[in-house]
């Protein structure tokens, strides 16, 4: 059985009212995208196999431990789930979610050519998931390197590297601590968008 099966069958365990396989597949999407962030920052200290491989070896030989786990896993993640996203209606919030695209979109270009760019998304993500963010950190992830790319003229010196990454993993620190939603989901147009308080950009 798939990572996502298993995820789906604990998912409508904790509410059976979402429709996994139609209007809420983005959450069941969300979620084992967040379970394999979650997993790989765990495995990349202990083993050299490619995560995926040992992930589906495991699944194979010992289901139930996978079963297990994945139950108490899920349960954090659906708590966090509710707690971090918000649906909006119509013009709800549309204002302050152009504000913060025009931000994101500033640091476009330099977000397409930046260096290390894998790099940087692995210590974001983890200062995220080690402060307890394990709901949508790959969007979250790309959101506190995207708002700190677009504060500066993107020609970094080794001064400016280190300050970079000190801001970033300040950033995702702080967005870890903050409670309320952090992503915002549109019904009419079906799409996630990333957003933080204003009071962190």
């Amino acid at each position: 059985m798939s990572i996502e099966a298993l995820m789906a069958d604990k998912i409508k365990k904790i509410d059976s009212t979402l429709d996994l396989q139609g209007s809420d597949s983005k959450l069941l999407k969300l979620a084992c995208q967040d379970f394999v962030n979650y997993m790989k920052l765990d495995y990349k200290s202990k083993n050299k196999l490619r995560f995926e491989e040992k992930l589906e070896k495991f699944s194979k030989k010992k289901l139930s431990e996978l079963e297990f786990f994945l139950s108490i896993w899920t349960t954090a993640w659906m708590k966090k789930w509710q707690e971090r996203v918000k649906l909006l209606v119509g013009n709800q919030s549309k204002k302050e979610l152009n504000e913060q695209q025009k931000t994101l979109d500033v640091a476009e270009p330099a977000w397409e050519t930046l260096d290390c760019k894998e790099e940087l998304i692995e210590i974001v993500q983890s200062t995220l998931i080690n402060n307890g963010e394990i709901c949508g950190t790959q969007i979250l992830t790309e959101y506190v390197l995207k708002i700190e790319l677009a504060n500066y003229d993107f020609e970094f010196d080794n001064e400016k590297t280190v300050e970079f990454l000190n801001n970033v993993m300040h950033r995702a620190r702080m967005i870890s601590q903050t409670t309320g939603p952090l992503m915002f989901i549109e019904i009419n147009k079906a799409y996630y968008t990333s957003v933080v308080n204003q009071s962190l950009t």
